[in-house]
């Protein structure tokens, strides 16, 4: 039961050993109930965006870490366990080098570096801002998120809660698009290659035209609401 966990949780005396600060993130003990979730502290970094939060889910009877990019959100599978004993343990190995990771100390996969995505011209020559959308992350500091994705590029707008992003799979060596158009997950295949050389000739066609269609959406709701 809920309230069980609650209880194992708040007599825990692990919270009280975690420190303030890690990696560039300020603790938050949250201790709060959300649906049928159970927040207990987070990591966050306001300035940068990012954040970790663990968490207990009354739904699969697991405790997980949500780790949140900006929009990009997900669940690190490395953290699940069923027991707070097997958590605690977890979280001694893995808490501080995932914050530093997540902090841009990543020490990125022999498959991932011999891409040459961080090297990569092109890279350098992205328009920090396109239609409103900001470059937020570029290839010079991917972001790593789940199933051997790492998200190279993303163009956000935070007020609106909507972006673009372009992805590399390791395990498919391949890179995709994906957007989110109010928080809403969609895919795009405009952006679909295995080569550098080719992902530059698409975002040269492609990327101002999608961001343009996702502002002419954001525009045209806010239409809506005003209605």
């Amino acid at each position: 039961m809920m309230s069980e966990i609650i209880a194992q949780v708040n007599a825990w005396p692990f919270l009280q050993q975690l420190p303030d600060r890690q990696a560039g993130f300020s603790l938050s003990l949250d201790l709060a109930e959300s649906g049928t979730q159970y927040n207990i502290f987070s990591y966050r970094n306001e300035q940068e965006l990012r954040s970790l939060s663990v968490l207990y889910d009354q739904t699969t009877r697991d405790f997980l870490a949500r780790v949140a990019v900006g929009l990009n959100e997900f669940y690190d599978i490395s953290f699940i366990c069923g027991n707070l004993a097997g958590l605690e343990k977890i979280l001694t190995v893995k808490l501080a080098s995932t914050l530093s990771d997540l902090d841009g100390g990543r020490q990125y996969e022999s498959i991932f570096r011999a891409k040459k995505i961080a090297e990569w011209p092109y890279g350098a020559r992205l328009p920090g801002e396109i239609e409103g959308f900001r470059l937020f992350i570029g290839p010079g500091r991917p972001t790593r998120t789940i199933n051997g994705s790492y998200v190279i590029i993303d163009y956000s707008d935070f007020a609106a809660a909507s972006n673009l992003n372009i992805s590399y799979n390791v395990y498919r060596d391949e890179f995709f698009g994906q957007q989110h158009f109010r928080h809403t997950p969609e895919m795009s295949a405009a952006f679909d290659t295995r080569d550098l050389g080719e992902l530059a000739s698409r975002l040269e066609q492609n990327l101002r035209p999608a961001l343009r269609e996702l502002r002419n959406r954001i525009t045209q709701t806010e239409g809506q609401d005003q209605s």
